[in-house]
């Protein structure tokens, strides 16, 4: 009996002992979001966390509230915690990508998700199709002003610069406006992709260009609302009409009463779900070489509902 007592407590060390070897073999990623301000990254946060307890991965979930700087601090910590692999949305570009390098270097593979990091050869990136994106946004404003029988003043860009994907946007939605109507400005004022700043330019917008000013495109869902605050504010819906990029539930609702005219729509679940696998599965060996870039489906929302890029409807 003795003897048996002895081979049950050496087993119960031997699993108090390696109970904590086993937990920390559990992958851990870093993930460093642009913004958690915005309901875009909320969305995605939530769903990768979700994803990550059903995988049983650790992730350590950080805010960079756009701010470069403090994103490259969040990007070196995990360097030093040596996680395995480093999923980031870039607040600026070209800012991060030393820090990018150098976590590469440290062996840790490391995806994009919605930003690319200029001059950096991650893993892989994960994003809307942008260049589509704007062009859609173009469409919805050029047949609203057709139908305003507008074909001459200034269209103002809301930006985000130093941003790839907001760039991929107006790459797209520039020349699809100039082809349709030829005789409009385009002009581009940088918010940071806030809200705040967004409402402050459009307003500088609307005092420099008075009548003129028919049109807005924003190129994130705050630069959205940011804009249409200040056009009503001044009483300009009837004669200034505003696209949007990204969609929320405040969008939705401004859509659906008719401040604006649509959204394209980006599916932030579904890109950061992709970019999480993908980082996943180069982690565990079971797909190396992924796609350098990876575009995900976009769309658009008007007050008819969904449709793909194509047109056509979605539920």
């Amino acid at each position: 009996m003795r003897k048996i007592k002895k081979i049950i407590l050496a087993a119960a060390i031997l699993g108090l002992l390696f109970t904590p070897v086993f937990a920390q073999t559990k992958t851990v990623i870093g993930v460093t979001l642009m913004s958690l301000r915005h309901p875009f990254f909320q969305e995605m946060k939530t769903t990768l966390e979700k994803d990550a307890q059903e995988l049983g991965v650790v992730i350590r979930l950080t805010d960079a509230d756009f701010d470069a700087g403090k994103q490259v601090r969040q990007v070196e910590d995990y360097i030093q915690q040596k996680v395995n692999g480093i999923l980031i949305t870039p607040c600026d570009s070209k800012a991060l990508a030393p820090v990018l390098k150098k976590a590469l270097a440290a062996g840790i593979p490391v995806v994009t998700v919605d930003v690319a990091a200029e001059g950096v050869d991650v893993v892989s990136h994960c994003a809307s199709d942008n260049v589509l994106g704007g062009k859609l946004a173009a469409d919805m404003l050029i047949k609203r002003l057709n139908e305003r029988k507008v074909s001459k003043g200034t269209v103002l860009i809301v930006d985000h610069s130093g941003v790839t994907s907001t760039q991929a946007r107006i790459e797209g939605f520039k020349p699809a406006m100039a082809k349709a109507l030829p005789d409009i400005k385009m002009v581009i004022m940088n918010a940071v992709g806030q809200r705040d700043k967004a409402m402050s330019v459009t307003e500088d917008a609307i005092q420099k260009y008075g009548k003129n000013l028919i049109g807005i495109f924003a190129i994130n869902d705050d630069c959205t609302l940011g804009a249409l605050s200040a056009v009503e504010r001044r009483n300009k819906l009837n004669t200034i009409s505003i696209v949007g990029y990204d969609f929320g539930d405040e969008s939705k609702a401004a859509i659906d009463a008719g401040k604006i005219i649509g959204d394209t729509v980006q599916f932030p679940s579904k890109m950061g779900l992709q970019a999480f696998h993908t980082l996943l599965d180069y982690i565990s060996g079971k797909n190396k070489n992924p796609p350098k870039n990876q575009p995900v489906e976009v769309g658009t929302y008007q007050k008819d509902g969904f449709r793909d890029s194509n047109g056509n409807r979605m539920n």
